[in-house]
């Protein structure tokens, strides 16, 4: 697929930005940090405020686990460009991401080969505090698959560690996958601007831009950010929510940094969830190597 129409909206970086993005990601040790895993940090403020953020724009922080940057691969599997950000959600298996079904068009699975990603969480300064993960199975809804339907704009990735049996949602937690959610819920929206060495986060009310498609209304969630968490109800203990969507649907995210959309969990994108838990036979394989 040509993936030239989609570089827009906020999905990965400009050409004129892909030098800053490659000084930011590339090269970043992939190998958990135990160390830094063990301390078990508190969860940053951005996660476990009650009010909204004042000014409304988002803020770097430290970065949570269960949230990551999508990236491209190099050619030796290594993480690479930043393409979008990614979210981990509780699943059976315990090995689910979501991201925008707009950041996986055209990409392939395995490890470096053309096109292919890998998932980074918790990822900052320049660091991979809990090791890069592969996509297996990508799935998406076929209503996307025919006309990038914007309600449909969400997709799963199950992600697996090479030479690893523990899932990632025992390293890093998952949030909840939730459904609709009430106008005016306090919400939390996390991305990874391609600009930027950490994440941001912002709190707002959740608005709507149709039956179909949430808006959230807070600046600097520039290129970068598709794929990003809009999160309810937040546990202060743990920093895990409930998520109402991700960066995404209604122009692709949105043209403007100070405003994002994402596409409602209505019951046909909790089908796609059913359908990304489900298990396949038989799993893909690395070089011999799960």
């Amino acid at each position: 697929m040509n993936l030239l129409p989609l570089l827009c909206a906020k999905l990965f970086a400009p050409i004129t930005a892909l030098s800053t993005a490659l000084a930011t990601i590339a090269g970043l040790p992939v190998g958990p940090d135990e160390q830094q895993r063990a301390a078990a940090p508190s969860p940053p403020s951005v996660l476990t405020g009650h009010d909204p953020t004042q000014p409304a724009t988002g803020r770097e922080f430290p970065g949570a686990p269960q949230v990551g940057a999508l990236v491209w691969q190099n050619a030796d599997g290594t993480p690479g460009v930043q393409l979008c950000s990614a979210v981990a959600v509780d699943s059976p298996a315990g090995d689910l991401i979501a991201t925008a079904a707009h950041c996986v068009a055209g990409v392939a699975l395995g490890i470096g080969g053309p096109l292919s990603v890998a998932y980074v969480p918790g990822y900052r300064s320049g660091r991979a505090p809990y090791g890069a993960w592969y996509p297996t199975r990508i799935t998406v809804a076929p209503q996307w698959v025919a006309n990038h339907d914007p309600d449909y704009d969400l997709a799963f990735l199950n992600v697996t560690r090479p030479q690893s049996a523990v899932p990632l949602e025992q390293v890093t937690g998952a949030e909840h996958l939730g459904g609709p959610v009430s106008i005016g819920t306090l919400g939390v929206l996390l991305g990874y601007p391609y600009n930027a060495d950490r994440p941001v986060g912002c709190r707002a009310a959740i608005g709507r831009q149709s039956a179909t498609q949430l808006r959230f209304d807070c600046g600097n969630f520039p290129t970068g950010t598709s794929g990003g968490p809009l999160l309810t109800a937040v546990d202060p203990r743990t920093g895990i929510g409930t998520l109402a969507g991700v960066i995404g649907g209604y122009e692709l995210g949105g043209y403007r940094d100070d405003i994002s959309y994402a596409a409602a969990l209505r019951p046909p994108l909790l089908a796609l969830y059913q359908r990304a838990t489900t298990p396949a036979a038989p799993p893909l394989m690395f070089n011999g190597l799960l």
